[in-house]
């Protein structure tokens, strides 16, 4: 039931993101209130940014922005993806180039640069909806740090 009511709230916030963005023009995503400001925590020795309440985060952190994050090259913390920037808007040319994503002749079973975009918040702004440079992202670290490249399919 716990379960069920989880993917009930998650396909709703979804669906209401979808439908502002008809009503806006833009696309906006909302990730628990971060902007280029919110404080966020590295390590020495990582490549990854860390929410303040993330399992992974040991002593020996240094306090970033968020924004200061970003442009040092950290890419969001896999256990911890709820700290992302917070809005982001989209011109027409790059929704299109977004939406051809789906349709990339490099898609395959185990790569989908449309769904490896979209989950890779980070790829926004470093690689951008270019499938081929997504592509060659995947290929060359994606793959090894284990990113989402396909749809995801929930065991029953």
């Amino acid at each position: 039931m716990k379960e069920a009511l989880k993917r009930i709230f998650v396909v709703s916030t979804v669906l209401l993101m979808v439908v502002e963005s008809f009503l806006t023009g833009e696309i906006k995503i909302n990730a628990a209130g971060a902007s280029g400001d919110t404080m966020v925590y590295v390590t020495k020795s990582g490549d990854r940014y860390h929410g303040a309440n993330c399992g992974t985060l040991r002593k020996g952190y240094t306090t970033l922005t968020l924004q200061e994050a970003i442009d040092s090259g950290y890419k969001p913390c896999n256990i911890c993806q709820s700290v992302a920037l917070d809005t982001i808007s989209l011109d027409c040319e790059r929704e299109e180039a977004i939406e051809a994503l789906k349709t990339y002749e490099g898609n395959t079973k185990d790569f989908n640069a449309y769904i490896y975009y979209i989950k890779n918040i980070d790829l926004w702004i470093e690689v951008g909806p270019d499938g081929d440079a997504l592509l060659e992202h995947y290929l060359k670290q994606g793959k090894e740090e284990e990113r989402i490249a396909i749809e995801e399919r929930i065991a029953r």
